[in-house]
């Protein structure tokens, strides 16, 4: 993951939101936090029994307020769907605006601040869902109010900061800096698990996708689809391609199939999936929308037919297919071995061309042919 991405916490939420729905946890963690928010509403309701609890309307109103909405909200945690975005940092805000209005109504400093310390526990949401900038914050932000109790505390008793110091120093470092170093040991595993993820998309040699990384981003694409589209495949099979390795060795195919991976990659376009399914066969996948999208993905196919590596010129065998991807059996392991079939269709007719799966009859291809 990217520096700059550390910061951007929607992307910070998707990450984490994956991963709980990958390991199955959403549940568990909806129940954790819908615990806490039971948790600061029955703190609500027991500290108006206590000596140390709000004295007054309008301090008994602000934690009944804090109460009702902790009881309510914790319940929706349970009940309602995982939340979006922008539901996720609200509730961040209530978490935090609640904790605080039940803190700074207590009638004693000791009672406030030990009842900043339930910030801690929105802490752990913001360091795992949202990531570091709203986790700073939201740090911030507790820090502002323990540090606001005790100099109002110090204003009226002057002296006893000494005192307090047994009771904001826990407060600060719970609040503040467990969370902040929590968020940078998340961070890092975070980057490490993307880090893996990728390595296991990635084929080495070429830095194209491999096989895992090009299903796993087909069905990115197709779930992400609100219009019908046919997903198209093409195969680009380099022609003579063992013939090459034993000539020159493997290091020439290698280079060979890094300069057809480039040439592959540099006509894809945002959103097109580049792939090495294995050998010498590159895929490039798409989704069409229009009449037109098969001509147009063979005109940009043409460069491909003709490729020089070292001096030396190569032809590149291309076949392609599409299916609807709104098909009852539609399958990308399909579309592949129709495109693999019109590939091989151009072969077998000397290579260094286009087809599309479809228009080929006794070995002999009959459909678009580019680049001869």
């Amino acid at each position: 993951m990217a520096k700059t991405e550390n910061w951007v916490s929607r992307a910070e939420f998707e990450f984490a939101t994956g991963a709980l729905r990958h390991g199955r946890f959403m549940g568990a963690f909806c129940l954790v936090t819908a615990l806490s928010c039971f948790a600061l509403a029955g703190l609500g309701i027991i500290v108006q029994f206590n000596p140390a609890g709000p004295t007054g309307v309008a301090s008994r109103s602000v934690q009944a307020a804090a109460v009702i909405s902790g009881a309510v909200i914790g319940y929706r945690w349970l009940r309602r769907p995982w939340p979006r975005y922008e539901a996720a940092v609200a509730f961040v805000v209530w978490a935090d605006v609640a904790v605080a209005a039940v803190a700074t109504t207590m009638s004693t400093t000791e009672a406030q601040l030990s009842t900043t310390l339930y910030l801690g526990m929105t802490g752990v949401f913001v360091g795992f869902l949202l990531g570091a900038r709203p986790l700073a914050v939201h740090c911030a932000f507790g820090a502002v109010v323990i540090t606001g109790i005790t100099g109002w505390a110090v204003l009226l008793r002057p002296g006893s900061l000494w005192d307090l110091f047994p009771m904001y120093m826990p407060a600060l470092m719970w609040v503040v800096v467990v969370p902040l170093t929590g968020c940078i040991l998340i961070e890092r595993g975070r980057n490490a698990v993307v880090q893996v993820a990728q390595s296991a998309h990635r084929d080495q040699l070429t830095g194209l996708r491999n096989r895992r990384g090009m299903h796993a981003a087909v069905r990115r694409v197709v779930t992400g689809r609100t219009t019908p589209a046919n997903l198209a495949v093409a195969v680009c099979d380099i022609d003579r391609f063992k013939r090459l390795n034993d000539d020159e060795g493997h290091a020439a195919g290698d280079v060979a199939l890094i300069a057809m991976a480039e040439r592959l990659r540099s006509i894809a376009r945002p959103g097109e999936i580049a792939a090495r399914l294995g050998g010498d066969e590159l895929v490039l996948v798409t989704m069409i929308d229009h009449p037109d999208g098969i001509t147009e993905l063979l005109d940009r196919l043409d460069v491909l037919t003709r490729i020089e590596v070292g001096g030396r010129e190569l032809s590149v065998s291309v076949g392609v297919a599409s299916m609807a991807a709104t098909e009852p059996h539609f399958s990308v392991d399909h579309v592949i071995r129709q495109a693999d079939s019109a590939m091989y269709g151009v072969k077998r007719s000397g290579g260094g061309a286009c087809a599309v799966h479809g228009r080929e009859t006794d070995g002999t291809v009959q459909g678009f042919l580019a680049g001869t």
